[in-house]
Order: structure tokens, then C-alpha cells, then sequence
């Protein structure tokens, strides 16, 4: 007898062992980030995999029918994004009420977590064929169920699922432990997601700031982004609308949120709308400081210049008592060099956050422009005046401009809306009844 030939006569051990998968599952993830967009493709559109299924119903001959198809057909169906004949609808349903072929049950685990409607007839019929065909579900699906039970309750999921979130310093990482294979993905991660951040306190500690980021910021995989991202960021956010955070949690957030969604002022056009107006106006309060306290550090280290310190002293205490909303810095070249061998050598992207400022006669000038009220101010190194537009004014400069020419922007000698620095400080209380009346 050859080895096939006893390997064949040999009986066939059944078991209901629940194997752990987590090492292909980890496996399957790491060949679905090297190669992006590439799945597995059936020999057939879904269109003909849905008309071939039709005419085998019909005819009830499904010769040419294959498991993958009926699978691929099962999400079709009840993801309700495509339409199905009441006919093929109804032959899935019961085939689904009585099946043991995993692969069935696995396509309708996908459908239940991907599209689950609270109070939706088709939810809880899909519940119970799960929790009816329990002991047939492929190894994975038991394993999450088991321990995730109330993932299958068709009216309370999201709630029941996310209090028991709540408890976990990374949710991100315990669903996973659990068998959820993709925690942002899908309709009932989405609402377990919205109830979660509902039921958590208000961040207020670098802890409770953390616990939020390793949800948006998953170990290995990418970050959370759109909506979703929005409503974390806004969470992270609604303690400090009107009182400022201890200096760690401020800068635990701006780190982790500037670094991942860009500096708001000027990047990510697409995902900032997303976060309300106030929450946002946080951010950029709290970057305007920083972008101050840079230009004091470049300037310093480029010019050696003896003037700006008084001016920043002046404009930062302004700052520090919420007078200025927003700031934004434009370097000359040689500043922008020292800026670049700064980020070099801190890392921090504070010395990346500003503009160019490109006059040929002013080539070593920086400016400062901030907005203060109804004001938008213009101030600058060196023997550059003080200016003060109101923001109606034309001739105001925007706010994250690429480049800001000095010279341009400069009024004549004399105009109402300039002042010359003085050493007396008569200049910070020109200053003051201008912008404090």
C-alpha cells in the first residue's frame, strides 16, 4: 500500500476544538498592508455570480454554482446595497436557517457586524441564524462570540459593547484579543465607537488623553480618519473650550494630534471641517503659542537681534491672558535654514509650521501676524513697524499665507495704522488702546 493510499483509508478526525488563529490572522493583515488594495477576485462579476444564482433557483440545478459564489451572493444580499430578487433572497434565507457550511456562516458574521441596524428585522434574523448555528461557525467567529456575546444582540450591541470598552485602558487592541478583526470598520464598531466616547469621562489627565489616542492610533495599523477621528479629536478637546490644560496634557495632545492630522491652520483641508469650529479654535490657540515661543528661538539663533525680546515678552503676555486667537510666522531664508537645522535637531514641528517671507529689500526681516479680536496685527523683526489692521481692511494680510512679501505689506511713514518701536515702550500702549478699547 502506498503512503496516498493510507493516508486516505485512514478515518478522518472530527473535532470542535476552537483553534487560535491569531497568528494567521496576524499573517493575513501584514500580506493586506504589503500589497493595498489587492483581494481575492471571483471568476465572476457579482452581476453573474446573482443571474447564474437566479436561473439555478429557477431551474433548481446548481451545478455550476460554487460555495464561494453562494457566499459572495450571501453578502450581496443582505448588506442591502445591491438588489436581489425576492426569489434568491428567500432561497439564501433558507438555506442560511439550516446551513453547517462555514463559509455561508462566515460571509453572514461579515454582513452582521459590516451592516447591523438597530431594530431592522434582518439584524435579528441574522442574530438568531448565528446563535441557532453556533456550533458550525468557523473558529474564529466562536471564539469572538464567545467572548463578545453581546455583539449579538440586535437592539443594544453598540451600548452593551461599549461599557464593557470603557474598562479597558486600549479598546483598540482588546477587541482585537477578542476576535475583532477590524475594530473601525463597520456599522456596529461605528455606533459601539459613538457610545463608547459617550460613556467615557472627560479627558482631563495625560492617562485619559492616552487611552482615547490608542484607539485613534492603533500599534500597527493605520490611524482612525474622517468623521470618527473628528469625534475623538472633539472629545479630547471639550474640557479645554474655555480653561487651558496643564502644560503635559496640552502638550501630549498637540503632539499626537498635529503629528497625525497635520497642523490645522494650514493641512488636512479635508479631515479639519470635520472637527467642530470651537474645538478647532482650541488648537490653534494653543499652536499660536508655540509658533510665538519659535520665532523668539529662530530669531534669537538667527540675528542675535536685541529688539525682539521685548516684543515677544509684550505679545506673549497678551496671549497668556486669551487675548490672541490665532498666530502665524514668516521667516526670512536664513532664518528658515536655522528653523530646518532646529526641527533637525529637536524633532519638534513647530519649526516647520511657518511661511516664507520673500522680500528682496527686507531680506532678513521675520513677521509675526496674529489676530486679536477684530484686529489683525502685523509685527516684525528688526526696525520693522508695528501694524494694526482691522480685519475688514483690504490691505490686512491672511492668516497661513505660503509667502508674505514685508516690503509689500508695509504702510508709508506716518500712517494711522503703524507705529515705530520705541525703546520707551511707548509702543506696547499705542499698542494696548488700540487693540484693548
Amino acid at each position: 500500500m502506498s503512503l496516498l493510499d493510507a493516508l486516505r483509508s485512514r478515518q478522518r478526525v472530527k473535532t470542535r476544538d476552537i483553534w487560535n488563529t491569531e497568528k494567521f490572522d496576524s499573517a493575513a493583515f501584514a500580506v493586506s498592508v504589503a500589497f493595498p488594495g489587492y483581494e481575492k477576485t471571483p471568476t465572476l462579476s457579482l452581476d453573474e455570480v446573482i443571474s447564474r444564482l437566479e436561473s439555478g433557483v429557477e431551474r433548481w440545478n446548481f451545478d455550476d454554482i460554487k460555495i464561494g459564489d453562494v457566499a459572495l451572493a450571501i453578502k450581496a444580499a443582505f448588506s442591502r446595497q445591491v438588489k436581489i430578487s425576492n426569489c434568491v433572497r428567500d432561497f439564501l434565507r433558507g438555506e442560511l436557517d439550516v446551513t453547517t457550511n462555514p463559509v455561508f456562516l462566515q460571509a453572514l458574521c461579515e454582513v452582521y457586524l459590516e451592516f447591523w441596524e438597530r431594530g431592522a428585522a434582518e439584524t435579528a434574523w441574522i442574530a438568531k441564524v448565528v446563535q441557532d448555528q453556533a456550533r458550525s461557525l468557523p473558529p474564529n467567529w466562536v471564539r469572538c462570540f464567545r467572548a463578545l456575546p453581546d455583539l449579538l444582540n440586535p437592539a443594544t450591541a453598540p451600548e452593551l459593547i461599549a461599557m464593557r470598552m470603557v474598562a479597558e485602558k486600549d479598546a483598540f487592541q482588546w477587541l482585537l484579543s477578542h476576535g475583532i478583526a477590524a475594530p473601525h470598520s463597520g456599522e456596529l464598531m461605528r455606533l459601539s465607537h459613538i457610545a463608547w466616547l459617550d460613556a467615557l469621562p472627560e479627558p482631563k489627565t495625560v492617562e485619559q488623553v492616552q487611552n482615547i489616542s490608542a484607539w485613534m492610533l492603533p500599534v500597527g495599523r493605520p490611524p482612525l480618519e474622517g468623521e470618527p477621528a473628528a469625534k475623538c479629536v472633539e472629545k479630547l478637546l471639550q474640557p479645554w473650550l474655555k480653561v487651558k490644560p496643564d502644560s503635559d496634557v496640552q502638550t501630549t495632545l498637540l503632539d499626537s494630534l498635529v503629528q497625525t492630522y497635520g497642523d490645522p491652520r494650514n493641512q488636512r483641508a479635508e479631515f479639519w471641517p470635520l472637527v467642530s469650529l470651537p474645538h478647532r479654535r482650541v488648537v490653534i490657540r494653543w499652536l499660536a503659542g508655540q509658533s510665538m515661543d519659535a520665532l523668539l528661538s529662530i530669531i534669537t539663533q538667527s540675528t542675535l537681534n536685541h529688539m525682539w525680546p521685548p516684543r515677544h515678552s509684550f505679545w506673549k503676555g497678551l496671549y497668556d491672558k486669551g487675548l490672541i486667537d490665532e498666530a502665524w510666522v514668516a521667516l526670512s531664508p536664513s532664518a528658515r535654514a536655522d528653523a530646518e537645522a532646529m526641527f533637525q535637531k529637536t524633532g519638534d514641528p513647530v519649526y516647520t509650521m511657518t511661511s516664507k517671507q520673500v522680500a528682496r529689500t527686507r531680506k532678513d526681516t521675520c513677521l509675526l501676524i496674529m489676530r486679536i479680536g477684530r484686529y489683525t496685527v502685523l509685527e516684525g523683526s528688526h526696525s520693522y513697524r508695528l501694524h494694526v489692521f482691522h480685519s475688514t481692511d483690504q490691505a490686512a494680510p491672511e492668516l497661513y499665507e505660503d509667502e508674505y512679501d514685508a516690503e509689500a505689506l508695509t504702510l508709508e511713514v506716518g500712517h494711522r495704522d503703524t507705529c515705530t518701536h520705541d525703546a520707551y515702550g511707548q509702543w506696547m500702549r499705542w499698542a494696548e488702546q488700540r487693540l484693548l478699547r
